[in-house]
């Protein structure tokens, strides 16, 4: 009984997440359509249902693009000049990254190529975000910001920074 309440909740909080990551980029791909300008996604669509792809996608790895034909890039570090896209899309990317150094990196990139950006994260009372060993930060927005956590195993010191975006 108590496995199939903590099944029926995990589903719960992967739809509200898959719905918030559709509605997220919904958002990003109007901004860009009202400026004018193309939106970048970051990270391919992992299915069909998540979210579809932007003018132009960037991906660190050619296997991940299967939806989507992706540029390989890494968002620390993206080949487009600045202000270049209205909107900058980034799905469950940012907690893979290894340290809050480099999100805050991710993110500072996303700000330089795009008029606007759009995250998502998954939510720290997902499951499966707590299980998944490649997830090494949580990314919460707060205000016109995030704060970003350094997840640790093994070790109750937590690091957090906090950046507002522009």
């Amino acid at each position: 009984l108590i496995i199939g309440a903590i099944a029926v909740r995990e589903g719960l909080v992967q739809l509200t997440e898959l719905s918030e990551r559709r509605q997220i980029f919904e958002q990003a791909r109007s901004y860009a359509d009202s400026v004018g300008k193309p939106l970048l996604v970051v990270g391919s669509p992992k299915n069909r249902f998540s979210h579809s792809c932007g003018d132009v996608t960037i991906d660190i790895d050619s296997q991940n693009a299967r939806w989507c034909e992706a540029e390989i890039a890494d968002v620390r570090d993206i080949p487009y000049p600045d202000g270049y896209f209205g909107a900058a899309f980034c799905s469950h990317v940012l907690e893979h990254l290894p340290t809050i150094e480099d999100a805050v990196a991710a993110l500072d990139e996303m700000e330089r190529v795009a008029d606007k950006v759009f995250t998502v994260s998954p939510h720290k009372t997902s499951l499966m975000a707590w299980l998944l060993p490649e997830h090494r930060l949580w990314i919460t927005p707060s205000g016109d910001g995030y704060v970003i956590e350094q997840r640790r195993t093994g070790t109750p010191r937590r690091e957090s920074y906090i950046i507002a975006l522009n």
